[in-house]
């Protein structure tokens, strides 16, 4: 039977270690689909934060003390901060399981079906009929493109462009790569972790569970 101190320290590598394993393996399964996976930028900033909050959080509350005020302190400064941080509503998009030389094809096939005249400066769009501009940027260890557009971005043409660039995404096929693969993998081994620590309370947790349910 592990002691106290033990089944705390396993509980806490675990709020810390299954986020960021879960969030690998959405990378790893973004990256492993058959076409490009489109996400909006501000889901994909709150996804990012959720999975590693807990590192920032559990050695706060361990150091402070995990009482219900500072529990609320941490959340809130981390929510305010994301709401700070996270981009704007309308006019960012990240594309993962794509190169960039496929996403910037696929942006301008997107723009000429909506009739938008642009030019392209090095890894920007500049729309010829209002002050936007479409910006790309990459960060090749998750295979992903962002696109974030400055300028007053209008609903419609969010709502136009994203959908259009989705039609445009949903045409280019794509093969598993080696980096969806290593992904999928470091998750699997983040997963085991915190059930080889739990591996010999599992007993007791399912006699807890049992007594719990009935």
């Amino acid at each position: 039977m592990l002691a106290a101190g033990q089944f705390a320290t396993s509980v806490t590598v675990a709020a810390v270690v299954v986020p960021a394993a879960v969030y690998f393996l959405l990378l790893g399964l973004l990256n492993s689909q058959r076409t490009p996976q489109l996400l909006r930028g501000r889901v994909d900033f709150i996804v990012l934060v959720a999975a590693f909050f807990p590192i920032f959080c559990v050695p706060v509350l361990n150091y402070f003390g995990a009482s219900p005020w500072t529990l609320a302190a941490v959340v809130g400064g981390v929510a305010g901060t994301t709401v700070v941080l996270a981009p704007p509503r309308r006019g960012n998009w990240v594309i993962y399981n794509i190169a960039v030389p496929e996403a910037f094809r696929a942006a301008e096939r997107a723009l000429k079906q909506m009739g938008e005249p642009f030019t392209r400066t090095g890894r920007r769009l500049m729309l010829s009929r209002s002050n936007l501009k479409l910006h790309f940027t990459s960060v090749p260890l998750l295979r992903n493109v962002s696109l974030a557009a400055s300028g007053e971005v209008q609903r419609d043409f969010h709502q136009m462009f994203e959908r259009r660039l989705a039609e445009q995404l949903a045409e280019i096929r794509t093969d598993p790569t080696p980096t969806a693969v290593t992904f999928l993998l470091l998750a699997t081994s983040m997963l085991v972790i915190p059930l080889g620590l739990f591996a010999n309370r599992m007993p007791e947790m399912v006699r807890l569970i049992t007594d719990l349910v009935r």
